[in-house]
């Protein structure tokens, strides 16, 4: 009990340090975004605007992964019983496709800007953008720990990598504009900042969209784990099997296991050996349900329905035709 109280104590310590630094992270950009935008209005510069849009947008991600973790501390209810660790997968979600709606108002404004090109300040465009991209890789160095284990964290962290490229993007512009005058320039840096956006928002809608899904948790393998899970000893079959991801390396599984017919196989004994094998394989949470045979329809992965259904055959029954007796 010690040791899990010490575990827990860890956790929560190491969850309120992210919050902090994602706090902290979240003043100095929404302070740097006034600050971009003026100057962006005053170089006419479209480059330098669509990286304040893109550093707001850094913001509100800030802000609501800042919410997610807070809330994804919140105990189960009976209404929750998963707890609140989804609404960091959701918040991830909503990042990303904000990610892609700048994008597309990027593309526009540079459209426009190619038919139309217009001066621009290049000094103090550059001048800006080296703040920013000195701020927005700070901030992205404080989140690259969380972010390799925290869909949510990374949905924040991509967006201050994104937005340090864009910025040595717009520095690049604001250089060819002030040694060539090619003007051209400020809205070709904006179209590879969109193009940027798009691809690094691209794989978090993926991932996101798999775990509202209940999809297999990113990496593993399904059906070599179905085979280690056979070559237990007194397994006989697996069937009926669901894995899922609940949040951010947070992976489920139930599943019913064919105990064999030997008579000294110990259906605890089993269970605890495959729960270790999970263990193993980053499946932390699993329920098992054993059996001696007998099993309607008893196919690898559960074929579910809205159980409605009337007619038998296509109905999913999980009965069984013979009770475990083994001890």
């Amino acid at each position: 009990m010690a040791s899990h109280a010490s575990c827990n104590h860890e956790h929560h310590s190491a969850a309120g340090m992210t919050e902090r630094r994602v706090m902290l992270s979240l003043c100095l950009t929404f302070t740097f975004v006034v600050v971009e935008f003026i100057s962006g209005l005053r170089s006419n510069s479209l480059a330098l605007l669509s990286d304040s849009g893109h550093n707001f947008s850094d913001g509100l991600a800030l802000l609501l992964s800042w919410y997610a973790l807070r809330v994804a501390r919140k105990p189960a209810t009976p209404k929750r019983t998963y707890g609140f660790h989804r609404v960091g997968i959701l918040t991830a979600l909503f990042n990303a496709l904000t990610l892609l709606l700048i994008a597309l108002f990027i593309f526009v404004e540079a459209y426009h800007l190619f038919l139309n090109p217009t001066p621009v300040s290049s000094s103090l465009m550059m001048g800006v953008a080296a703040v920013a991209f000195v701020l927005n890789t700070g901030i992205a160095v404080g989140l690259h720990g969380e972010a390799l284990h925290d869909v949510n964290v990374r949905s924040a962290y991509v967006h201050m990598m994104g937005d340090a490229i864009s910025s040595i993007g717009v520095i690049i512009a604001g250089a060819v504009i002030h040694f060539t005058n090619w003007r051209y320039a400020d809205p070709l840096v904006s179209v590879l900042i969109g193009l940027f956006i798009v691809y690094s928002s691209v794989g978090i809608v993926r991932e996101t969209i798999t775990v509202l899904l209940e999809g297999a948790p990113s990496g593993l393998d399904v059906e070599d784990l179905v085979a280690q899970m056979r070559s237990v000893n007194g397994v006989s079959d697996v069937h009926d099997l669901h894995v899922w991801t609940i949040a951010n390396e947070m992976n489920a599984l139930s599943c019913h296991l064919t105990l064999g017919e030997e008579t000294n196989v110990n259906a605890s004994v089993v269970v605890a050996e495959v729960k270790a094998l999970l263990r193993a394989n980053n499946i932390p949470h699993s329920t098992i349900e054993t059996e001696c045979g007998g099993c309607e329809n008893a196919e690898l992965y559960c074929q579910l329905d809205d159980g409605r259904s009337t007619n038998d055959h296509h109905h999913h029954h999980h009965s069984h035709g013979e009770t475990c007796t083994h001890q």
